[in-house]
This record gives C-alpha cells, structure tokens and sequence, in this order.
C-alpha cells in the first residue's frame, strides 16, 4: 500500500508539474493519466473503464484564457483512484471526477498564484546576471509545491486506504446513489454533445456523418474507421499540397 500510495503521488505530482509537460503531454487526459492510476492501484482494467467514462465527459472541454472548466489531471487520477479504491462501479467514476475537478479548480489557482513568486524571483537572477538562480527557481518550487498540492493528496487518498473510500460511500443513502448514477451517464452523453458543437461545421459534418453511417451500415469498429479515416486525412492533405504548388 505504501508503494502504491507513493506512486500514485509521484503521477499526481508529474501531472500537474510543467516540467513533465516537456516530456509528454498525455498528463492531461483522463484517458491516460486514469488509466496509470488503476495500474499503480492494481486494478488496470478497472482503472481503463472508469478513465474511459471520465473523459468522454471532458470530450469537449478546453481552458480558453483565464477560463477552466475543470481539472482534467485531477479528474482523470483522483477519480479513477477514488473509483477504484471505494470498489465502485465505473459508470461512477465521472460524478467522483467532477466533483474532484471542481475542487482541483481551487488546487489549481493557489498552484499557479503561489508560482507567480518564483517568477518574481526569477526576474530578479535575470537582472543579476545569475541563470543559475534562473534556472533554480523555473525548474525547482513549482515541483515541490506540485508535490504539496497534488502529491500529497493523493498518497493520503491511498494511505486512508478503500476502507476510508467505502464507508463514504455507505454513508450515501441508495436514492442519492442512483441519482449519481443516472448524472454519471448523462455526463458522458454531454461530453459527447460538446463535441459534436464544435464538429457541426460545414467543413468537418460530413465527415462526422460518414464515419457515423460506415458504423451502422457497413459494420466497421472504430479502429477500421480511424484506419480509413487516416488515409482519407491523407490523401486530402497530399492533393491539397499539389494544388497549392500548382
């Protein structure tokens, strides 16, 4: 329990960490970084269903300007960990997420307010001349306090242990149960729809309907539609390129 608790912070700590970021960006979906919890926590498929359920409810969700929605990082590991922990069933992982995400909101702003003083510092190194401060302050705080904010969180969720997880849920009664379970399968279908807005153009809807009917009329999986839709991207882009050089 210790190991898993250990690294589970380390994967809450290495999401949010920008510095990871240079590394891979798949940090910020659910579908993956949900998907490395439920592994840490030794429940891999569980751990896959749950991530799959969060993040179609994030489908269609960006941070635009100042604007954030949710805390996808926060979602994707808290609420598969918190799914997989309590031994709930999957299609509960998104009502865990979204609530974990709106709190992660909170995590979030005192994350990126308290970093702004290492950027003070930063600057001041710069006019000293001194890069190796630079350095220091862009590489080191903001990871030690991405390990406060996120790390610690998290090994406490795993030390406090299912036993902790379990009894909260008990505590909820059957009729409050269901109700999440009926807002955890509408979440998903309103990720979808979000989606779906930004695909309603005259550019993009044709090819939303032809990977729609090639489902339902010819009985094509999704990986034979994402096949044929790479090489549809392909051919696109390789005869637009002519046209251009014409």
């Amino acid at each position: 329990m210790l190991l898993q608790a250990i690294l589970l912070a380390l994967l809450a700590t290495g999401s949010q960490w920008w510095f990871s970021h240079l590394i891979t960006r798949t940090w910020l979906y659910p579908i993956w970084s949900g998907f490395l919890a439920g592994v840490v926590l030794g429940e891999p498929l569980v751990g896959m269903q749950a991530a799959a359920y969060i993040q179609l409810t994030y489908l269609g969700w960006i941070t635009a300007g100042g604007s954030m929605p949710g805390n996808l990082m926060v979602a994707g590991i808290f609420g598969t960990a918190l799914t997989v922990l309590s031994g709930a069933e999957p299609t509960l992982a998104p009502t865990f997420a979204a609530v974990l995400s709106l709190i992660g909101i909170l995590i979030n702003q005192a994350y990126m307010t308290l970093n702004a003083f290492w950027v003070h510092r930063a600057d001041k190194y710069l006019e000293e001349g001194n890069l190796r401060g630079v350095r220091l302050m862009n590489y080191v705080p903001s990871g030690i306090l991405s390990l406060i904010l996120y790390g610690v969180p998290a090994f406490l969720l795993v030390m406090l242990g299912s036993n902790w997880a379990t009894s909260a849920l008990q505590m909820i009664p059957q009729w409050l149960v269901d109700a999440l379970n009926l807002v955890g399968s509408i979440m998903p279908a309103l990720g979808i729809a979000m989606l779906l807005n930004y695909l309603g153009k005259k550019k993009l809807i044709a090819f939303f309907f032809l990977g729609y009917f090639a489902t339902v009329y010819l009985g094509l999986d999704t990986m034979s539609v994402f096949i044929f839709s790479g090489i549809i991207a392909v051919v696109i882009y390789l005869f637009g390129s002519e046209r251009s050089e014409a």
